[in-house]
């Protein structure tokens, strides 16, 4: 196969798509087998593609990172809180999707916060929304990578895994076209999964 085809963007793509399938809906073995070890190779294999934007963080970088990632959170509790009051039949859903990635020993953390958020910003804001900003502007290419983001995660068969991708790929996304620097992103999804599944979950 031609080189410049296994380093193109829609195989990139491709390959996550089906790494998700597996880990969330196939699930041929354990969850937290699958799914840190599909992260750990997009993230290599993100890296093998493209120069990644990494470089050091001033005070304001970490201000934006962490309130991002606080005011995330924040905003997918209220979300739960409308789930119950209105009365939406999605609780069901919601209390799958917590059993399914809530981390319930210590190795669970570990993959957690040193290869699973590190390797979906590596892969989806360093390497495809990196791939389409030199093809669109900022906003489009925070726009587009967003719906891809969102998009793999139909496969996972939950409804409310996807509106989190839409909501929080958007704001990861335009965090990484705002200050070209991956480890704000990161910053924030780390904040945000801390108080969404140990410090404060929602469940």
């Amino acid at each position: 196969m031609n080189h410049n085809i296994l380093k193109s963007t829609p195989f990139g793509y491709g390959l996550a798509v089906i790494f998700l399938a597996i880990s969330f809906y196939w699930q041929p073995i354990d969850f937290w087998i699958l799914f840190p070890l599909s992260l750990f190779i997009l993230t290599i294999y993100a890296f093998s593609c493209i120069q990644m934007d990494v470089r050091a963080i001033n005070l304001n970088g970490w201000l934006v990172g962490v309130m991002s990632g606080i005011l995330l959170y924040l905003l997918f509790a209220f979300g739960k809180w409308m789930i119950e009051v209105t009365g939406l039949p999605l609780m069901e859903q919601l209390q799958a999707l917590y059993t399914l990635v809530q981390p319930s020993a210590a190795i669970h953390y570990v993959c957690l916060f040193l290869i699973i958020i590190p390797g979906e910003e590596w892969f989806w804001r360093g390497f495809i929304v990196n791939r389409l900003l030199t093809r669109y502007t900022p906003m489009k290419a925070a726009l587009f990578g967003t719906g891809l983001y969102a998009f793999a995660h139909v496969f996972a068969g939950s409804i409310l895994l996807v509106l989190a991708a839409l909501i929080a790929g958007f704001v990861w996304s335009y965090i990484y076209v705002k200050t070209r620097n991956l480890w704000i992103a990161i910053i924030s999804h780390l904040v945000f999964d801390l108080f969404l599944l140990l410090l404060f979950p929602l469940l």
